[in-house]
């Protein structure tokens, strides 16, 4: 049996990197698969996120700079030079719509249903015509049914009898425009991306524990410009939808309502303030600092978790549970794990769980690395880290050859007239690894 190529057996292990473009920061995280087949992070870096919106890039100049910023501080703690990076996909432009798709099976009652069926039908939907400018990204199988039989959902049909198949699926669509400039802005800072992950799942590789993917499980990955949300069944993600909407959203509600800048409204949220109303100090007021010709403002604590409360509930918390709920998935679900840079908030945890009335908890980044740096281990920093196990679990030589063997997610770097034809290749080589299963190959 083949054994794992490391560190300790090699001169030159092999480095990976993620590279998170969120709305706040961007983060690049560089790492190698260790002796143990877990993972060591070696090096990272962070900087602001300006030209950024909601997930969706704005000012590509802005996003460039910010790219090299945080690729050169991973470069120069890691001591390594960067250019092939994993990149998350995200933001509102990224949609989802059900479809049902049914065959009638020769053979249906001596032949075993097979995996090329499902194959075919999923073929059959990517080339269904779609609205223009909207790209088929994937098709994600959600549940089957055989012969007419509604009360038996079936995740996987495989070697199952049946004459009539119907198949539930997720066609998740992208506008190609959007996607076209994050892809340039990466290759513009002087780096090739390899790979296209959408963030949730690249969030659920490093958040979520194989128990709860396998018992059903919601992520919700609270960003600074998005809330994104995926549904584990089965050990598989089987549903995913993105709300433009998040964390600084509070930010902006405190700065706006109380006439401060979105600097100190940051400190205000982190430091004092909470999700609960009833959990704040209403004899705690907080005096924050005269500036320019402006008199001292105070707050009172109170107060504070007044604007909180009523953007998190209204803006984030009750827009998922109004997706789990649409999603057909709410009665197989058994809890809830939030995760990214608004998962914070005191006492989101508690609010929550009240909201979506399931067992819930924060997720941090921590499974499948034999050692993460103090600073990443905050679920601000789920989607990097998910990242660079994305890459090192799908591009990682098993063998003892010296030879290196090809790497199927590998994308060379493309000339200036090949970036736009082959940008969607790229995102659609994620999505059949997802479905192959790799989720789950170092757990």
């Amino acid at each position: 049996m083949a054994q794992r190529r490391n560190n300790l057996t090699n001169d030159t292990p092999k480095f990976f990197v993620g590279l998170d473009i969120g709305t706040t920061k961007i983060a690049t995280v560089v790492g190698y698969m260790a002796m143990d087949g877990k993972i060591e992070v070696i090096g990272h870096g962070k900087s602001d996120s300006n030209g950024v919106q909601h997930g969706l890039v704005y000012n590509l100049s802005k996003t460039i700079n910010g790219i090299k910023a945080s690729v050169e501080l991973a470069s120069h703690q890691s001591g390594q030079p960067i250019s092939d990076v994993f990149v998350g996909i995200a933001g509102r432009h990224i949609k989802n719509t059900e479809f049902r798709h049914r065959i009638l099976r020769r053979n249906g009652t001596e032949e075993l249903i097979h995996k090329d069926e499902i194959d075919e039908m999923i073929k059959t939907i990517k080339e269904t015509p779609n609205q223009t400018g909207e790209t088929v990204i994937d098709v994600i199988p959600q549940k089957f049914y055989i012969d007419g039989n509604y009360d038996r959902e079936i995740i996987d049909p495989v070697g199952e009898l049946g004459i009539k198949l119907e198949g539930v699926f997720q066609i998740i669509t992208g506008n190609e425009h959007e996607i076209n400039k994050v892809l340039r802005c990466v290759e513009d800072a002087e780096l090739n991306p390899a790979d296209l992950i959408l963030e949730p799942l690249a969030s659920g590789l490093v958040s979520l524990t194989q128990e709860e993917k396998q018992a059903g499980v919601v992520l919700v990955d609270i960003g600074g410009g998005t809330t994104d949300i995926a549904i584990y069944l089965e050990g598989n993600p089987v549903y995913t939808q993105v709300i433009p909407i998040g964390g600084h959203v509070i930010t902006s509600d405190i700065a706006s309502v109380c006439q401060i800048p979105e600097e100190i409204a940051e400190k205000l949220k982190i430091n004092h303030g909470t999700c609960l109303v009833e959990k704040s100090n209403k004899n705690n007021f907080i005096t924050i600092p005269k500036l320019g010709q402006t008199d001292p403002v105070q707050i009172s604590e109170e107060y504070l978790a007044q604007i909180i409360y009523a953007r998190i509930i209204r803006d984030i918390l009750n827009p998922v549970k109004v997706i789990i709920e649409n999603s057909g998935y709410e009665s197989k679900i058994m809890s809830v794990v939030i995760t990214g840079g608004g998962a914070y908030l005191k006492h989101l945890k508690e609010l929550a769980q009240f909201t979506f009335r399931k067992p819930t908890r924060i997720g941090s980044p921590e499974f499948g690395f034999l050692s993460v740096p103090a600073e990443l281990r905050h679920p601000m920093y789920s989607t990097g880290l998910g990242l660079l196990k994305f890459g090192v679990t799908n591009n990682f030589d098993y063998t003892d050859d010296v030879e290196e063997t090809p790497k199927k997610t590998r994308v060379t770097k493309k000339t200036d007239s090949s970036k736009n034809e082959n940008s969607m290749k790229k995102v659609k080589l994620f999505f059949k690894n997802m479905l192959d299963g790799f989720i789950e190959k170092t757990e």
